[in-house]
């Protein structure tokens, strides 16, 4: 099986040590700690229960599209920073036929910078639309070592906005309702750390949770698996 690899939320972090002969000691994971990184894990079927996407949601493609991946992002995960290239060229070499919707999971226990970068991408996307929501992605995932209010201010004002009213939407944490609720809704459907990436048959309804940064083809082949469920 390829390695899949993904960053674990502290709220669902017991660690219990037990002391075994030549004073090793050994600790066994009850639940992932929220520094770890799990390696194992395969996407489920039909087991999990995301919001649908609608027209509120940071779509790349329509809504109408066969198969929606939903992912539960943290701008500051070095593994959704792994996959994001993997989603983006699934979605543009698909011909419209496999749309990619990215909801707010910030790992802020771990993770200092996620979750002011999470409220910069929501106040530029209110101001400037769902394409600089995007543009914001790319150049934090391709410069995650620079993030940082400085930063986020800075990508703001390159993408237009006005920095008055952003300054302010940040500073009142404007979307924090937004960001739990999508949190919440990772979490509920047995997302345990990022990135969480549902695979969503719309006719159907039907959907397939990966956990963790696979691989392009094991994504495919469960995009594939989506496609032909009945």
């Amino acid at each position: 099986m390829s390695e899949k690899k993904f960053e674990l939320s502290q709220p669902v972090s017991i660690i219990i040590a037990g002391v075994i002969i030549a004073g090793a000691i050994v600790f066994v994971n009850l639940h992932p700690a929220p520094a770890a990184d799990a390696q194992q894990g395969t996407a489920q079927v039909a087991t999990t229960n995301v919001p649908a996407p609608n027209a509120s949601d940071h779509i790349r493609g329509s809504l109408t599209a066969p198969i929606v991946l939903v992912e539960y992002s943290d701008f500051q995960c070095p593994y959704c920073q792994m996959i994001y290239p993997t989603l983006k060229q699934i979605t543009s070499e698909s011909n419209g036929q496999i749309a990619w919707v990215m909801r707010e999971y910030p790992l802020y226990q771990i993770h200092p910078n996620a979750l002011p970068a999470a409220n910069a991408a929501e106040c530029i996307n209110d101001q400037l639309g769902g394409d600089a929501f995007w543009q914001y992605a790319d150049t934090i995932f391709a410069n995650q070592s620079k993030m940082g209010d400085a930063y986020n201010a800075q990508i703001a004002q390159l993408l237009g906005a006005n920095m008055t009213a952003y300054n302010a939407c940040v500073s009142a944490e404007k979307f924090s309702s937004r960001i739990t609720q999508d949190t919440t809704d990772a979490q509920n459907a047995g997302g345990n750390g990022t990135p969480f990436t549902v695979v969503i048959n719309t006719k159907t309804g039907k959907q397939y949770p990966i956990a963790g940064a696979l691989p392009y083809a094991q994504i495919m082949a469960v995009i594939n698996q989506a496609k032909n469920s009945q």
